[in-house]
């Protein structure tokens, strides 16, 4: 038999994703060009996470690499090829074998980076292996819900400002919300309070996804830029206000629900005010990533 002939179907979404809690269901369609003899035929589920960098030091080696893997998810269903049993012939034709398995609440979502990898994976393997051996990777995210949570279906309000040396104040308020999921969009106002109406530049508004990486012997972070938007016209007077409309690309869920995650994955906001002729006005806004659309509250 050949190992094409081994063919795994998932009953996966629109996104082609699988959520924490859920119920996964799908089926294995084997097929036989001529009689075999399979000794046993195990369906394993299984996820890893696992992390590797390093960093300078200043004596022999000189770097130190810090590695560590680990098994994350580990399902053995027994029941699934009921009629392969040792020792008994399979004859030639099409079988469909259908398979469900639980994932747990609280495992981290699928990731990838230079740094860490979190994947799961269905693995099929027959004796004798050479005969059957297929592994087919699937997508989870976590399920992560802030409707029943007040603080998220409003906006919130965050000031910032700066001192110019022989020109006064400028003063911001940003108020937007601070829970939302992918493709949502996502509204935020700006008000400027600009006393000696300093010139402003531009006011960049960026997503940014803050990772830490926690092995058991040391850690490292990492910022990634998702997604940006600007304004640049501006009246300079002693008060305007600015309105955006934030387009949220796809996006994991922050690491919410998960305790100790090799990879914790969190979000901010982070509002940048750049001047000709001054150090830019910066500000950053934690917010939260959520798997189900947050019905705001009216802006």
């Amino acid at each position: 038999m050949l190992r094409e002939n081994c063919v795994v179907n998932l009953n996966s979404d629109s996104t082609g994703s699988f959520y924490t809690g859920d119920i996964v269901t799908g089926t294995v369609v084997l097929e036989f060009e001529k009689e075999e003899n399979i000794e046993s035929l195990d369906f394993e589920v299984y996820g890893v996470s696992k992390a590797q960098w390093s960093r300078a030091k200043p004596t022999i080696p000189y770097i130190k690499i810090y590695s560590e893997k680990t098994k994350i998810l580990s399902i053995k269903i027994n029941n699934v090829f009921n009629d392969i049993i040792a020792g008994k012939r399979i004859k030639p034709g099409i079988y469909s074998y259908p398979f469900h398995f639980a994932l747990p609440v609280d495992l981290p979502s699928s990731f990838h980076s230079s740094i860490a990898k979190v994947h799961y994976s269905i693995r099929i393997k027959s004796k004798p292996f050479y005969k059957i051996r297929k592994t087919v990777p699937f997508t989870v995210l976590g399920n992560v819900n802030l409707n029943h949570i007040e603080d998220y279906l409003v906006s919130s309000t965050y000031e910032f400002e700066k001192t110019f040396r022989n020109s006064g104040l400028l003063h911001i308020t940003v108020r937007t919300y601070t829970g939302f999921a992918s493709k949502q969009t996502v509204p935020i106002e700006i008000a400027i309070h600009n006393e000696k109406k300093i010139k402003i530049q531009k006011i960049n508004i960026s997503l940014i996804q803050k990772l830490k990486y926690t092995v058991s012997k040391g850690y490292a972070e990492e910022e990634r830029k998702m997604s940006k938007t600007e304004h640049r016209k501006f009246s300079n007077t002693l008060a305007e206000i600015c309105n955006f409309d934030f387009d949220l690309p796809q996006l994991i869920p922050s690491s919410v629900h998960i305790i100790d995650p090799m990879v914790d994955i969190s979000y901010l906001f982070r509002i940048e005010v750049t001047f000709p002729f001054h150090f830019a006005l910066c500000g950053d806004i934690p917010v939260t990533v959520s798997t189900v659309p947050v019905i705001h509250y009216d802006f």
